[in-house]
């Protein structure tokens, strides 16, 4: 069962940034049908981690990119990415610790933000970045 599927919608036009998108998305479509198929905590905070470790990757190379184009809009851009990353984080940390599990407002959480980000930032540094070459 999918969780969230890739679409045309999701697409920026930018060959990196969508390959790293539905990576996101297929590791997010991972940890649902692993929450649903009821994996025990060790399955779930090894494919949190590596979702968390991605998204710190993705996020890198996103910022390098507006760097480089000078990106008008790259410290807003920065500041959603260390948003996200410091709720994740805080969530991990209480997974770990066992004050908090996984849920599905977890997933619907990780689910909006990504459809959201690319919908609005995302597609805007594409479309700059587009326009400057990159």
């Amino acid at each position: 069962m999918t969780y969230l599927t890739w679409s045309d919608d999701l697409a920026v036009g930018n060959h990196f940034i969508d390959g790293d998108h539905q990576k996101l998305i297929d590791m997010v479509n991972r940890l649902h049908a692993l929450m649903h198929e009821g994996k025990g905590k060790d399955v779930l905070d090894i494919v949190l981690r590596n979702l968390i470790s991605y998204t710190q990757e993705h996020f890198r190379r996103e910022e390098d990119l507006m760097r480089t184009m000078r990106f008008p809009g790259l410290q807003d851009h920065k500041e959603e990415h260390e948003k996200l990353l410091a709720q994740v984080l805080e969530l991990h940390q209480k997974f770990e610790s066992g004050a908090a599990t996984l849920s599905i407002q977890v997933l619907h959480f990780l689910r909006d933000w990504l459809i959201n980000h690319i919908g609005k930032s995302d597609k805007l540094l594409a479309d700059a970045a587009h326009a400057a070459g990159h």
